[in-house]
């Protein structure tokens, strides 16, 4: 076997392998990973300005790069122009290389240059042959409107403002010497303290002192020289400002543009702040004349001891405070029963059922015959329990038929949710008026898009004052606003009942006015006021469980034989005799009927919960009392500006 000879097919096999494996050799070596990085720096950019007595300015560029790696075929250099770059635009452009002189041409073919005008740029592209080591490029051009002018005002004058080395340029320059030649009879304005001259130079947009800047014995030149390196990114800006007058500069577009920009931008911003103040002052002005109340023609005392009219409680809670909550619908309930028109008990199991009593509903008014209907759905009993997520549905039509009352009998001009929803539009309009105003002075002002914010700001504050104002805009007649004040002052009476009344002799009142006190949400307080009164009963209405006897068959049930005394006095049962289990909620009467007038109101306005979430209803949490309802810089002598020119630079 170790003597095995090598077949004559084997040799082809190995042949093919070399090959292939120095294919595989060239191809790596020759990819792009291997391939010669090209690198270049510029050793010096000179820039010579001459400027003309019209304002305008001839730049002159001299870049000497040194190019290393592979060789590079063309360079770029884009201008900012208009508004951009401080100037009305570029003209006469030519580049050369030394005594060859570049022809304008869009072939791109060496020796050639062409000119780009890509929107707020003038790009300036010319092409050569492969070139290493070091090469000078020398390109020139005529600048319009590169002055801004001054006014004859003491210590102003007209201004160069130039970027000679562009922030955008991708290597280091090694240094830099920028010339700028006046015209005959203009020389720099001087500071009036030191007689210095009005001249700098800027890095990075900040005032520097690391170049050596000298004026010539005439005053006309102005030379700046680099002291080092400008890295790679850094910007470099000169300024030269000379009196007002010597140049015959007339004032450039883009510095005219500026100005009205400037004149719209302080106009917008006054009318900003006008709008700031005068808008909410509008909307309480609006307020004061459309939402307010009529003044109150009569004396209304502190309080009142008795109802002042005949309004029952929901609607009564609905004219206070200008909505229909949840405790004007549970106030319904309570006021029939107290009426006559239904009983509430309470079973074993906790369960409670409302019973229709056979008096007939004919004079009541149209809410409350649609809420026995709503209740009782044309049967004589109903649990509490089957109401669950079939009642909420009726609440709108309820408070409309609510606020209908009130119309029809003088006390509303119109449905408080209508008003505030229509004021609630109009602080939406306002809102988007003003956005779309502000997108529109944008577009038609020249410069005007950095101010867009501003009057934004101040239609949005006016339409929050009107948002706020919808909430206070609907009102009442001057019926309304009497009856108001007075059952105000009848809600007085009941806060403070305590104070005005001897409870102990007056235990009749509490379910006289029960249903008062829950529809102005004043239930805790005054249930719990009358557990101290000896003389205060059970409604007859309700039920609890277990039944409380008296001696005198109280509740309409007569005490077994045998077991022992009864209420004090005989007849219903006094709320002290059952204080003892009395608990949170509407706390004050028994747990069982403090438990159904807080579940009556979460199942009243259960509504199905989503499919995706499972059972469970969406009554809103416990409790009704909450209020909750269904009603809808440079240096001293310079004056501001940016530089013009800039733009960008670099090879390849």
């Amino acid at each position: 076997m170790c003597g095995h000879k090598m077949s004559d097919r084997t040799i082809p096999r190995i042949s093919l392998l070399a090959l292939l494996i120095t294919f595989l050799t060239l191809a790596v070596f020759a990819s792009p990973a291997f391939a010669q990085t090209k690198t270049f720096q510029w050793l010096n950019w000179d820039i010579d300005i001459v400027v003309n007595e019209d304002g305008s300015m001839r730049v002159t560029e001299t870049q000497t790069l040194n190019f290393s790696g592979a060789p590079f075929t063309f360079g770029f250099r884009g201008i900012p122009i208009g508004s951009f770059g401080n100037n009305d635009g570029i003209t006469d452009i030519s580049v050369r290389e030394g005594d060859q002189i570049y022809q304008k041409s869009t072939l791109n073919g060496y020796g050639t240059f062409e000119v780009l005008n890509e929107g707020n740029e003038t790009v300036i592209n010319w092409y050569f042959e492969p070139a290493l080591g070091t090469h000078t490029y020398t390109f020139a051009y005529t600048v319009h409107g590169a002055i801004r002018t001054g006014t004859s005002d003491e210590g102003s004058g007209d201004q160069l403002f130039w970027t000679v080395i562009p922030s955008d340029h991708p290597a280091t320059v090694g240094s830099s010497r920028i010339t700028v030649t006046l015209p005959e009879g203009v020389y720099p304005q001087k500071y009036y303290d030191t007689g210095g001259y009005l001249v700098a130079a800027y890095l990075n947009g900040q005032q520097t002192n690391s170049l050596d800047i000298t004026v010539s014995d005439n005053e006309r030149v102005i030379t700046f020289e680099t002291r080092q390196a400008v890295a790679q990114g850094d910007k470099l800006d000169i300024r030269v400002q000379v009196p007002h007058g010597l140049l015959i500069a007339s004032t450039p577009e883009w510095q005219t543009d500026e100005q009205l920009a400037d004149a719209a931008g302080l106009a917008i911003i006054s009318l900003s702040l006008f709008l700031l103040v005068a808008g909410p002052l509008a909307a309480i002005a609006l307020w004061y004349v459309r939402g307010r109340d009529p003044k109150l023609g009569v004396v209304v005392p502190d309080y009142i001891t008795e109802p002042p009219d005949n309004l029952p409680p929901a609607m009564v809670g609905s004219l206070v405070d200008e909505r229909v909550d949840m405790q004007d619908i549970v106030s319904t309930l309570v006021d029939l029963a107290h009426r006559g028109y239904l009983t509430m008990e309470e079973s074993k199991k906790k369960e409670y059922t409302f019973a229709r009593t056979e008096k007939p509903d004919q004079d009541l008014r149209t809410y409350e015959q649609k809420f026995l209907k709503y209740v009782f759905s044309g049967k004589d009993s109903r649990t509490l329990a089957s109401l669950q997520y079939k009642f909420a549905s009726n609440i709108p039509n309820l408070r409309d038929m609510i606020f209908d009352n009130l119309i029809s009998e003088g006390y509303l001009p119109s449905k408080p949710p209508s008003v505030h929803s229509r004021y609630l539009g109009l602080a939406i309009i306002v809102t988007l008026m003003g956005i779309g105003a502000s997108i529109l002075v944008s577009m038609l002002v020249p410069g005007a898009s950095s101010y867009f914010c501003f009057p934004i700001f101040a239609f949005i504050v006016t339409g929050i004052a009107l948002l706020i104002m919808a909430k206070y805009m609907p009102r009442k007649t001057a019926k309304g606003t009497e009856a108001a004040a007075k059952w105000n002052a009848f809600k007085a009476y009941l806060k403070n009942i305590k104070q005005y009344t001897d409870i102990e002799k007056s235990g009749e009142l509490f379910d006289k006015y029960l249903a008062y006190a829950i529809a102005f949400g004043l239930e805790r307080s005054f249930i719990n006021t009358f557990t101290q009164s000896p003389s205060a009963t059970i409604p007859p209405w309700y039920t609890p469980y277990p039944p409380i006897y008296s001696t005198g068959g109280g509740l309409g049930r007569p005490r077994p034989a045998g077991t022992g005394g009864g209420a004090a006095g005989g007849g219903m049962p006094s709320l002290s005799d059952v204080s003892g289990g009395l608990t949170g909620g509407l706390a004050g009467m028994s747990a069982g009927l403090t438990r159904m007038l807080n579940n009556t109101s979460n199942v009243l306005r259960s509504t199905p919960p989503p499919a995706s979430t499972g059972g469970g209803s969406r009554s809103g949490g416990g409790g009704w009392s909450s209020g909750g309802g269904f009603s809808g810089g440079s240096s001293g002598g310079f004056s501001g500006g940016s530089s013009g020119g800039g733009g960008r630079a670099g090879f390849g």
